[in-house]
């Protein structure tokens, strides 16, 4: 119990870690001239949605890893379980968005890899702390 909780715990803090340097300095200055009318002003972040969904993904990421069967060190387990749980839940909802909404679609498939390396960081976190 008490890795699960310290990966939880130390996994969520460095999704929102991650995902905040990457949004702040890579993702922005991507795709802000196209993207920008549709962001909230700052002030108007909602950060509860924003921080339950960093939490939710941390959370399904923690349950997963015990299972997560590849035969590998740590740190490449980590890597791939990253790799995937991002893909899968970054890349591929913001193509489904922007196939319905009006957002352009190669600035939010930009998005969604950049959204990647938060997750990739913390299946990294993830499975370290599982490795002691």
């Amino acid at each position: 119990m008490l890795i699960f909780s310290l990966s939880l715990v130390i996994g969520f803090i460095v999704n929102v870690a991650f995902g905040t340097v990457a949004a702040q300095f890579i993702a922005n200055p991507l795709t802000h001239e196209r993207m920008g009318k549709f962001e909230r002003d700052k002030k108007e972040i909602k950060m509860v949605p924003m921080l339950g969904g960093y939490f939710l993904i941390t959370l399904i990421m923690v349950l997963a890893y015990p299972y997560f069967g590849l035969e590998a060190g740590w740190l490449m387990k980590g890597a791939v379980l990253g790799v995937f749980s991002g893909v899968v839940s970054f890349v591929s909802v913001y193509l489904i968005i922007s196939g319905w909404s009006i957002l352009p679609p190669k600035e939010m498939f930009i998005s969604g890899l950049v959204d990647v390396i938060s997750i990739v960081a913390t299946g990294i976190t993830i499975a370290y702390v599982y490795s002691f």
